[in-house]
């Protein structure tokens, strides 16, 4: 009784399938492929690993900028400019607390408007470390992938790197406050990050937001004199 029942309905099934036309059953084997893709993560191009490997000197580009990193270093101080003419003096930043990791690069503006300093200041980035001091004040550390610059400074006028015009290139230092209780290593992951240019869900601006990394790698960490 069981297997005439199941059979009844398998009759059932071929009779409707039979009697629907060819653009109802494309369409609906559509719909069946979008509704099981979507239960395991939807149709999308895998992307094994978009990062790619960064050295000292390279360029990459990293929308909206390219971004040349050309040395890193650890310093407790770093230096200012002194009193020449009618140049006024720029005095040293010097951490209290521990040490600026420093990560010197050329900095390119490669899109057709001013690029502010949100998105310049995350543009490089510190990964695989430890013992940071966050930008907004404060005792708790917090480890490199959430630690924003203490500051970045243009070089060698040492002034806030506050805006890219379009079509200039930089020369510029990211300051990283690192705590005295961390031990400093011989290398540090630094990172490079792109941005998307999307709308705001908000406020509905059109910006770059979502710095995600563009080019990760480690480079030798020596103590040093800054300039």
């Amino acid at each position: 009784m069981v297997r005439q029942a199941g059979v009844s309905r398998v009759a059932r099934v071929r009779r409707w399938v039979l009697s629907r036309s060819w653009f109802e059953l494309t369409t609906a084997t559509v719909l069946v492929v979008l509704l099981v893709s979507g239960l395991f993560g939807g149709l999308r191009e895998v992307d094994t690993d978009p990062v790619v490997a960064l050295q000292a000197g390279q360029a990459v580009s990293a929308q909206p900028l390219q971004v040349r990193v050309t040395d890193a270093y650890t310093t407790t101080s770093f230096g200012g400019i002194e009193k020449k003419g009618d140049t006024p003096q720029v005095y040293p930043d010097t951490s209290k607390r521990g040490r600026f990791i420093i990560v010197e690069a050329e900095v390119e503006n490669t899109s057709d408007a001013t690029v502010g300093y949100d998105v310049l200041s995350r543009a490089v980035s510190l990964a695989d470390a430890s013992g940071f001091f966050p930008r907004a004040g404060g005792d708790a550390l917090v480890p490199a992938d959430e630690a924003r610059p203490y500051a970045v400074y243009t070089m060698p006028e040492k002034a806030v790197f506050g805006v890219a015009q379009p079509g200039l290139t930089y020369r510029v230092a990211y300051l990283f406050e690192q705590s005295s209780t961390t031990a400093p290593g011989a290398r540090v992951t630094t990172v490079v990050n792109r941005h998307t240019w999307r709308e705001d869900s908000l406020d509905f601006h059109f910006d770059w937001k979502d710095p995600e990394p563009q080019a990760s790698g480690s480079l030798p960490l020596p103590a040093r004199n800054a300039p």
